[in-house]
């Protein structure tokens, strides 16, 4: 009798004591590094490129930014350029909380044609999740029109 007293203080201290850790563990992953989020906020066309800009809207610095714009399209699908960005010495590989960084296709190459494009944007960093829209647009000879 006296051994079934003593098991089921047992128990009750251990389910007491599991429901503390459990209560401790919650506070502290409540208190973990700030959450970092991009944003592309911008997709514009213009003579012969088009050009992104993307926002770090989190409160901690992005680190090892990624960007990728992509445009393809047109009369027989003969546009198709991507320009690539993982940071280099005039641009950096971060951006600081509520600073922007923009993209643009002309490094990647002149875009010239006609007809329909899709452009797809995307950005992500170590320690963000990958953010990516997709955009339609126009090419008219160099012009270059983002229409959504």
């Amino acid at each position: 009798m006296i051994q079934k007293i003593n098991l089921r203080k047992a128990s009750v201290l251990s389910i007491i004591l599991m429901l503390v850790c459990i209560a401790v563990g919650t506070s502290c992953t409540a208190t973990q590094q700030s959450q970092t989020i991009l944003d592309i906020t911008e997709v514009t066309g213009g003579l012969g490129k088009v050009t992104m800009t993307v926002k770090n809207i989190g409160d901690s610095t992005a680190e090892n930014i990624i960007i990728i714009l992509s445009v393809k399209g047109g009369i027989f699908n003969k546009i198709n350029i991507e320009k690539i960005c993982s940071g280099c010495d005039a641009c950096g590989t971060t951006i600081e909380p509520n600073a922007i960084k923009t993209e643009s296709t002309s490094e990647a190459g002149f875009i010239i044609g006609f007809g329909p494009i899709t452009i797809t944007a995307s950005a992500e960093a170590a320690n963000t999740p990958k953010v990516e829209k997709t955009y339609t647009g126009f090419v008219l000879g160099p012009y270059v029109i983002v229409t959504q």
